[in-house]
């Protein structure tokens, strides 16, 4: 398909875990594991953002393109924007893919299901999440969750993103994976707009885009999408890749 661009943001300076892109997973890189998924996808092109020469230097040594952006960005979603009018400055790409560059057992498969549902929904934004099996994982703040709503076509809308469990008394809990399906109006629409009071408290970027009306589906999936945000998150990576 010759209509969808996938842009991974690499930024360097992470509070919680430094120079996360360069952690590595099973000897190698984990942004590299991304970019590699990305690669078997049914997308035309993969870009990677980064605001490090260093992650440039690893990636062009794979032969990945890469974008060096500004270290300003207050958010992945405004770094693959830089990174986008760079390389398609005649607006060629409808569909574009803010693929976190933190996702280190992400498939293409999985990123597939995105770009074969943007099609088809009347939502401006895709992203995915799966049903938290661990109850311990309910009351971690470093996963997000989500408040939804099914609708009549049995399309699954997201009301609220939360560090906090939502809906309060839920029988089982959504964990949001970080993968982002942007109709290019819908991406045009969300940098436009300043960063909400609910985006900065959170520290969740998809609330800037409900709190400008945009609406946001979900796809649910199976697999278990691990976000290393924290040496923790590395532990629970390892564990699934044991069992």
């Amino acid at each position: 398909m010759n209509d969808t661009i996938i842009v991974i943001p690499a930024r360097i300076g992470s509070t919680r875990l430094p120079r996360k892109p360069l952690l590595k997973i099973n000897g190698r890189e984990m942004i590299l594991h991304v970019w590699d998924s990305a690669q078997n996808t049914k997308a035309e092109k993969v870009v990677v953002a980064t605001d490090s020469q260093e992650i440039a230097e690893v990636l062009y040594k794979e032969g990945a393109e890469v974008i060096i952006t500004s270290p300003s960005h207050q958010s992945g979603t405004d770094r693959i924007y830089e990174a986008l009018n760079i390389v398609d400055k005649e607006k060629s790409y409808e569909y574009i893919i803010n693929l976190q560059g933190d996702l280190p057992n992400i498939t293409s498969d999985v990123i597939n299901l995105g770009i074969d549902n943007i099609r088809n929904t009347d939502a401006d934004i895709l992203t995915y999440c799966r049903e938290i099996d661990n109850p311990i994982d309910v009351g971690n703040p470093n996963i997000v969750k989500i408040a939804t709503h099914k609708e009549k076509n049995d399309e699954l809308n997201a009301l609220y993103f939360s560090r906090a469990p939502i809906p309060y008394g839920a029988d089982t809990y959504l964990e949001h994976i970080g993968i982002y399906v942007y109709k290019r109006d819908a991406l045009d629409r969300f940098v436009s707009m300043d960063q909400s009071t609910l985006e900065t408290t959170e520290k969740l970027e998809q609330l800037r885009a409900l709190g400008g009306s945009m609406k946001i589906n979900l796809i649910l999936v199976d697999d278990k999408i691990i976000s290393i945000d924290t040496i923790d998150d590395v532990e629970r990576l390892s564990n699934i890749s044991d069992n």
